[in-house]
């Protein structure tokens, strides 16, 4: 760094909030606390492989299980199917955006499936919740049981009644939550060299280490694409980069 960018000037461009973890990493030592967030940096880069790939492949995965269940690849507007108040309102948002286009025909279900936000793929994951009314909403039962767990399977292991093995939903919704959790941290800035904090858990609670949240998005990417997963394992510039953490 050069010395002739001072606390102040970072402070400024960074804001002292964003500064203060590394700084408190460093013990104070200014360029190295820069050489902190420089790293941090450095992480989400190499991460952007791993959440890209799983992003898109559970996207998809959602997608087709949906398709197959509701008979439409506009399955949202299926009126067998209930959500819970937030997903739909952020299908609803995507659907508005699209409303002259998909009037006219001129752009598919395909379009709405691709701006979704993450948070509509791992909401779907979840046990669901009662909406406003009080309605029960019950993914596990309707969703997954049904439908959804087939887009996953545990290598080629067979159970003892001679069916592919299929992960646990809290499982797969668990590392989805936290690898939306992490790219969530990424994209805004925010350091993510020390994990994450859990969702669902008060502030206090441990935070989920980086290698875990890695670890666990691989293996939820094998359950859906072993192929892909394989990609990603073994030595990688993220694991490289894991090893760089700047030195005092």
């Amino acid at each position: 760094m050069s010395a002739s960018v001072s606390r102040d000037s970072l402070e400024r461009a960074l804001s002292p909030e964003r500064l203060k973890p590394y700084l408190a990493d460093a013990d104070g030592d200014l360029e190295l606390a820069w050489k902190f967030y420089r790293w941090n940096l450095r992480l989400v880069g190499a991460l952007m492989p791993l959440i890209s790939d799983v992003e898109v492949t559970l996207r998809n995965t959602i997608h087709r299980q949906l398709t197959d269940q509701f008979g439409t690849p506009a399955w949202w507007t299926s009126p067998k199917l209930l959500l819970d108040d937030d997903t739909r309102e952020m299908i609803s948002d995507v659907v508005r955006k699209h409303s002259k286009k998909l009037g006219k025909g001129s752009e598919g279900p395909g379009r709405v499936v691709a701006d979704l936000t993450f948070g509509v793929w791992v909401n779907l994951l979840s046990r669901g919740k009662p909406t406003a009314r009080q309605q029960p909403v019950r993914y596990d039962e309707n969703l997954w049981r049904k439908k959804l767990m087939h887009g996953f399977r545990v290598g080629n292991e067979m159970n003892a009644r001679g069916s592919p093995k299929r992960p646990i939903r809290r499982h797969v919704y668990q590392a989805a939550a936290n690898l939306q959790a992490l790219r969530n941290a990424a994209v805004h800035h925010r350091k993510i060299s020390d994990g994450i904090r859990q969702p669902g858990k008060p502030s206090d609670h441990p935070r989920v280490p980086l290698v875990e949240v890695i670890d666990s998005s691989i293996e939820l990417l094998s359950w859906m694409n072993p192929d892909l997963a394989n990609l990603h394992r073994g030595l990688t510039a993220l694991t490289q980069e894991l090893n760089n953490r700047p030195a005092a």
